[in-house]
């Protein structure tokens, strides 16, 4: 059986908080499951990139759409962290007859004696963004240094030939899409160095909006996700997969 670990959060700032999508959680799952990511060909993909690999940590887990997908396909061992309590309630729901285990965690702040075969990440903590003819990461982490010490942590937690698995997405652009009945999304984006400001917003057709919410990226293009990569000790190959995975073994 699944649960939830609620343990007391430490957030760098104000802006951690609201990356949270505290806002938007009702809406999140309709926006993502309306084109944002197809998560019955991620979960196909990834299954074949796994291989014999069944010991997972999904990190920044959300709803657990993705990993609703992946327990039907093979009997993962599945841990996913998210600091979210709202984000987790919702993958409790969905996940509760499965033997996912969900943990209530910031993931910089993430610590067990585990080891993984791999550690995945559909648009979580971090994931790559393909744009300007390069791989990049992104992160909901503004801290640049707890980035570094976060891949480094990864690196340790993985077990021998342990794969990292991000999901790729397009470029962070404004646009605006009906997404499901009367449901209004649009996303308005500003770029300003490393950061990638982002403003989500959920409204009716009459234009009465629903929710807002703003969260705070921060890129690493893609000579320094490569540093980053390497100085955390992964092994310079790097994979895409489908076009849906940009992947760094251990």
């Amino acid at each position: 059986m699944n649960m939830i670990h609620e343990n007391d959060m430490v957030h760098e700032n104000d802006m951690a908080h609201e990356n949270e999508y505290i806002e938007i959680v009702d809406y999140y799952d309709d926006v993502l499951t309306s084109g944002y990511y197809d998560f019955d060909a991620l979960s196909h993909s990834l299954h074949q990139l796994l291989g014999t690999r069944r010991k997972i940590l999904d990190i920044g887990v959300g709803t657990g759409l993705l990993a609703e997908k992946m327990i039907h396909l093979e009997a993962y061992k599945i841990v996913g962290v998210d600091f979210s309590s709202r984000m987790l309630e919702r993958a409790k729901n969905r996940l509760a007859d499965s033997d996912v285990n969900l943990i209530h965690k910031d993931i910089t702040e993430f610590t067990t004696e585990d080891t993984f075969d791999a550690i995945v990440s559909s648009g979580g903590a971090i994931y790559v963004v393909e744009e300007e003819g390069e791989y990049r990461i992104y992160s909901h982490i503004t801290d640049k240094q707890k980035n570094e010490q976060l891949i480094g942590k990864l690196h340790r937690q993985l077990n021998k030939d342990g794969i990292l698995a991000l999901a790729i997405q397009g470029s962070h652009n404004n646009y605006k899409k009906k997404i499901k009945d009367d449901l209004i999304y649009e996303q308005r984006v500003i770029k300003h160095g490393s950061y990638v400001d982002k403003w989500y917003t959920f409204s009716r057709s009459n234009g009465k909006v629903l929710t807002e919410q703003f969260c705070r990226f921060l890129f690493f293009d893609g000579q320094q996700t490569d540093q980053l990569l390497d100085d955390a000790g992964f092994s310079p190959k790097r994979e895409v997969v489908d076009a849906k995975f940009w992947t760094s073994y251990k």
